[in-house]
């Protein structure tokens, strides 16, 4: 990894930049997309908490990079102002259960990201999905080199049965 910026993505935020630099974020039940092209050396990560807008937010025209829908549109434009989507090494992270009893957040975050490759025609080089611990995630803008530590799950401290 070379010298440049490491920009630390938290919940519900997006980046894409070009080389060199790093780009990190902590995951559990959110999914981070990261994309990353080979030859111009370039590449953005988004984080997003939930697949899509709640009710409540619908009409709103703004935005949200805590959606999948809005974060994942945000890379999209991105990648096509550079290069055709096809050219890009695309991975998938996350969605894990982190709460006893509740998948249904993680499996939907995963099931968004899987949709949008594949209306992309897009083919994940890479993904580590679902589970029960959460994940660091870490992509080299230089390499395109992906590193991915498994975190220890965190005991549910939740009612005795």
């Amino acid at each position: 990894m070379g010298p440049g910026p490491t920009v630390v993505l938290q919940p519900g935020e997006w980046f894409f930049g070009q080389a060199p630099g790093v780009i990190r974020t902590l995951l559990g039940s959110c999914v981070a997309v990261t994309v990353w092209h080979p030859i111009l050396r370039c590449g953005g990560m988004c984080h997003y908490l939930l697949p899509n807008r709640p009710r409540v937010d619908q009409g709103l025209l703004v935005p949200n990079g805590r959606y999948g829908v809005d974060a994942l549109q945000f890379l999209h434009c991105e990648m096509i102002e550079r290069a055709p989507v096809r050219e890009y090494h695309v991975s998938c992270f996350g969605g894990a259960m982190m709460f006893s009893g509740n998948h249904t957040v993680g499996q939907s975050n995963m099931a968004l990201a899987m949709k949008w490759m594949s209306l992309h025609l897009l083919s994940p080089k890479q993904t580590e999905m679902g589970g029960l611990k959460g994940r660091k995630i870490q992509l080299d803008l230089d390499s395109g080199t992906l590193e991915v530590t498994n975190l220890d799950p965190v005991p549910y401290q939740g009612e005795k049965l």
